[in-house]
């Protein structure tokens, strides 16, 4: 079965659909939850988690792609990209990618967005 989530960012509703690994159950079973997400970098907003995810033999990797959804262990941070970003020597967990366009609005988007997240039934 797909895993999906509704993201809902400044009052806009997304889609995600997940990878299938042991940081996303994880994550997954934190939900619903309302983040406010920070911009930073020039390149993502991120926001930490209320507990840690596994991340044990989960892939990971330094290239991020815009539109997708990333989870950095060292920050506990979820994390939506509106850049590509390669982070080398920092790696992060792939959990998914955004359906809907979520570049265009994020990249012109304040300082911080709120977040609700939720499994999408």
């Amino acid at each position: 079965m797909e895993k999906s989530i509704k993201l809902t960012i400044d009052g806009k509703e997304y889609t995600a659909t997940l990878n299938d690994n042991r940081t996303v159950d994880d994550i997954l079973s934190m939900l619903p939850l309302e983040l406010t997400l920070q911009r930073y970098a020039g390149h993502e907003y991120y926001s930490s988690l209320p507990q840690k995810p596994s991340i044990k033999g989960v892939p990971m990797t330094s290239d991020a792609h815009a539109g997708g959804i990333y989870y950095y262990d060292g920050w506990s941070a979820f994390t939506v990209l509106f850049g590509d970003a390669h982070i080398d020597p920092f790696k992060v967990v792939h959990i998914g990618n955004v359906n809907e366009d979520i570049i265009s609005p994020l990249s012109v988007a304040g300082a911080t967005v709120e977040a609700k997240i939720e499994i999408n039934l």
